[in-house]
């Protein structure tokens, strides 16, 4: 009887550590999961399954034993419930002028919905599916704001462009870094598709898209010229990446015009780099002074946000999420599903941006 008795409290105690070494195991992964998706520096790099090597490791050090894939599931699922929220972009969670407070806009007569596009990165199932998208709505204009491919290849680059003219829409387009990879330059995308920069009028607004997508080459002088004629009568501009990303969360705030995501170390790249980023300094004095401008919407990030501008209240800074389901072998769902934005315009002069999520 005593052996029994001896066995079964053993056995008791056992059960209760397992139980308590568990809800330890849960609390600690909660902890740890939401330490690294709201401070990773280096958000890009980071996949489920290599996320759960490394906690599994740490855990392992304070004897928390559990399974690697376990830990993968819940932050694939965490970081994806995060990417629907405000907690991974930076963005305050009161959101500026037209975005998501539904019921300023409920009952005001819409003007026109332009769609905007990103980020497709050679994915034209995605791609065709967010036109269908687009076309569902009734939407007629769309801009698409660069990194259409991978390499920047013709042959890939004019798949893009099938995609398009199938698809029947109007569409006004810009490149992004990734589009220059195989000829260095905006070359190989200026031959598919003519222009890397222009402006067009829809239902009385002025829409000014432009090209600044390049990390270490200067834009030229007659398209500055352009932009600086053109720019003070636009209401929108829409650009490759974007010009302020302070307030936003790292890696983003380190993300747009005369940056890159790693610390350049050859001293002549590096003095190139400082010339676009004065360039883009200059563009963002130059729409701050553009009181017409109202919102600012760029590419490259591959997670939408939005922020006010600090120096002109009335202007604010979107980035637009991105339409691929991958990026550089790692799922676009670790951060946010792919998606577009739409920009829709109202009858008092008022907008809104919203997402369309394509899964």
């Amino acid at each position: 009887m005593l052996g029994r008795k001896s066995k079964s409290k053993s056995s008791s105690t056992h059960a209760g550590l397992r139980f308590v070494r568990s809800v330890l195991s849960v609390v600690v992964l909660s902890a740890l999961v939401l330490g690294v998706t709201l401070g990773a520096k280096e958000l890009y790099a980071v996949d489920s399954a290599r996320f759960g090597k490394i906690s599994s490791s740490l855990l392992a050090k304070i004897n928390v034993d559990v399974d690697e894939g376990q830990i993968g599931e819940v932050a694939g699922k965490f970081a994806e419930r995060i990417s629907q929220t405000n907690l991974g972009s930076g963005v305050s969670s009161s959101r500026p002028q037209g975005e998501v407070d539904k019921n300023v806009y409920a009952g005001k007569d819409t003007v026109v919905e332009v769609a905007i596009l990103s980020d497709i990165h050679d994915d034209t199932i995605n791609f065709k599916i967010a036109l269908d998208k687009v076309k569902d709505r009734g939407i007629e204009n769309v801009f698409i704001l660069g990194d259409l491919t991978a390499y920047g290849d013709i042959p890939s680059l004019n798949k893009i462009k099938d995609v398009l003219e199938e698809s029947g829409v109007e569409y006004f387009i810009l490149p992004g870094d990734h589009d220059l990879g195989q000829s260095w330059d905006s070359g190989n995308f200026v031959s598919v598709f003519g222009k890397e920069y222009g402006e067009a009028d829809i239902s009385g607004y002025n829409f000014v898209y432009f090209n600044n997508s390049a990390n270490f080459t200067v834009i030229g002088p007659s398209a500055i010229s352009w932009i600086e004629t053109e720019l003070p009568q636009a209401d929108f501009f829409l650009l490759s990446q974007p010009l302020y990303t302070e307030e936003l969360a790292p890696p983003f705030n380190r993300i747009f015009m005369g940056s890159t995501n790693d610390e350049v170390t050859d001293e002549a790249l590096a003095e190139k780099q400082d010339a676009v980023r004065s360039q883009g300094e200059m563009l963002l004095s130059l729409v701050r002074e553009s009181a017409e401008v109202k919102a600012l919407l760029a590419g490259d990030h591959h997670k939408s946000s939005s922020e006010v501008d600090p120096k002109r209240s009335s202007l604010v800074h979107f980035a637009v999420g991105a339409v691929t389901s991958d990026f550089k072998g790692y799922p676009q769902k670790i951060w946010q599903s792919p998606r577009f934005s739409v920009l829709s315009i109202y009858q008092d002069g008022s907008y809104e941006v919203s997402d369309v999520v394509l899964d």
